[in-house]
């Protein structure tokens, strides 16, 4: 039989901090969703086609320079679908066909929110922009099946306002303050790569284009199931020179500093760091009006600089017999 152990403590219960509300399902129809739009049939149809017919000389000129570059992850383009606004972009239906292989398979990359427009990115294979062109002849015939039921495509055309290439700003997904306005000032990119079935190809595609561009890419890499990242030195300018580098490219954010750059730091440089933070620093001060915030943890080290205006003493209370606070792990 096993011994329970000697310092098990009783849990910390907190009481009468919430209210109990009935349960209200919500409904599938309804609800705040906004209705589709009713748009003039023949004018936003033609309009749409016109915008893919637009798109055709680029996707040949695309998968040409693929070719001539050896790629062996797809060819095809990037291809960004802009809602109405204030409507909820169909982006499901913008991925529907399915191929044996990875490579021949129209992809959804990424869906963003910005202001009252969503931005869906569509990595469309060579041949393939005829599958959305499709869509739209059925659209403006008003097709129906043997049931008069309508095969369309409304639910989702009448969702978009405009179909266009994929540009820089189309990809990135992280604060617009982070991207530097100056199209020559070089930075740390954080690169997210789709797989496509060939994770290995992929990645050797991106860093060739990287480096058709004058930028770096690191060795290292980091891998999940749908993605893989990599950081990438270059500019702006350097990154756009060439549409072929954003084909390979799912996702683009700004690489952040992480622990590992001040822990490789002696200790005089480490504290250079630390009081030029607290130079910057303006602390709140101390009374009711002050957000404070209860932390469980082994211990901590109140006289470090950065916490000592945080941590009050009369505020640290222990479980430990001996009335020591600070961390001793």
């Amino acid at each position: 039989m096993p011994v329970p152990p000697q310092n098990k403590r009783p849990h910390i219960l907190l009481r009468e901090t919430s209210s109990a509300k009935p349960f209200i399902a919500h409904s599938s129809k309804g609800g705040n969703t906004p209705p589709l739009p009713d748009l003039p049939r023949q004018e936003h149809g033609n309009a749409l086609l016109r915008q893919l017919k637009d798109l055709r000389p680029l996707a040949t000129a695309a998968a040409l320079a693929q070719k001539e570059q050896g790629l062996e992850s797809g060819l095809g383009l990037q291809v960004q679908f802009i809602s109405q606004p204030n409507v909820e972009l169909a982006f499901q239906s913008l991925a529907a066909e399915r191929g044996k292989d990875d490579r021949k398979k129209i992809e959804l990359l990424s869906v963003q929110q910005v202001g009252v427009y969503t931005y869906a990115n569509v990595f469309v294979p060579e041949g393939k922009l005829d599958h959305f062109e499709k869509y739209v002849a059925e659209y403006l015939a008003e097709k129906k099946d043997k049931n008069n039921d309508p095969l369309d495509h409304k639910p989702l055309l009448n969702t978009i306002e405009a179909i266009r290439q994929a540009e820089l700003r189309a990809l990135w997904m992280d604060d617009e303050q982070l991207l530097p306005g100056d199209l020559d000032e070089a930075f740390w990119w954080e690169v997210w790569l789709p797989v496509r079935g060939n994770r290995r190809a992929v990645i050797s595609d991106f860093r060739t284009l990287a480096h058709l561009a004058g930028c770096y890419v690191g060795d290292q890499e980091v891998h999940f199931p749908e993605r893989s990242i990599v950081l990438m030195h270059g500019s702006r300018r350097q990154f756009s020179g060439s549409v072929l580098t954003f084909n390979c490219v799912a996702e683009l954010r700004r690489a952040k500093v992480t622990a590992d750059f001040f822990d490789a730091m002696d200790v005089e440089e480490q504290m250079e760091w630390q009081d030029d933070l607290l130079h910057r620093t303006r602390f709140a001060p101390g009374g009711n009006e002050t957000c404070y915030i209860c932390l469980l943890d082994s211990g901590v080290n109140r006289g470090h600089p950065l916490l000592s205006q945080l941590l009050h003493s009369e505020d640290m209370y222990t479980v430990d017999q001996t009335g020591l606070t600070d961390d001793a792990c």
